[in-house]
């Protein structure tokens, strides 16, 4: 009998171990991006913030986008185009309550401008499932946004920095005596 007790208490030990332990990490908030874009989003309530450490879903560059197919069969994956934060001034949605539906998946219609002089604007379509992740700036200390792109209105980018480096600690040589 004690053969089977034991591992069932060492696993369930595990669990709660890691359980607890996770809970810790979450005290900190999320993990911020290497790079730090800033901004201002105005979601579709008309509410402006000031933002930073801005992502989609995790990611500030190479995020896919999809031109928008002709007819619902056709699947999106076909053509995509790959954005970075640091290329673009703004995202607009246009349509945020109408959603597209292609091989039985949900996208939603985005405008990027870019930071070219022209300001050129492309339209594409990006999967519904993907939000936009960022800090609201509050003297207070920051506010975590997570928003679906049917709540945004626009997300201007204003500039970007990176993390200046932790200095490092300075190692005492051991003393032996």
């Amino acid at each position: 009998m004690s053969r089977i007790v034991r591992p069932f208490l060492t696993v369930v030990t595990f669990l709660l171990c890691a359980n607890f332990g996770s809970q810790e990490e979450s005290m900190t908030g999320r993990e911020k991006p290497k790079i730090n874009f800033y901004g201002t989003l105005t979601d579709t309530a008309g509410k402006s913030y000031k933002v930073q450490n801005i992502n989609i879903s995790g990611l500030y560059k190479q995020i896919p986008v999809y031109q928008k197919p002709e007819n619902k069969e056709t699947d999106p994956n076909i053509n995509i185009t790959r954005i970075d934060f640091a290329e673009v001034y703004s995202i607009h949605v246009p349509h945020p309550n109408v959603l597209l539906v292609y091989n039985n998946r949900q996208y939603i219609e985005i405008v990027i401008t870019s930071k070219d002089i022209k300001k050129t604007k492309d339209t594409y379509i990006i999967e519904r499932s993907k939000r936009v992740i960022c800090d609201q700036v509050n003297t207070a200390g920051p506010i975590e946004k997570d928003l679906s792109f049917q709540a945004v209105d626009t997300l201007v980018f204003e500039g970007h920095k990176t993390p200046a480096p932790e200095p490092e600690v300075e190692k005492k040589p051991a003393s032996h005596g």
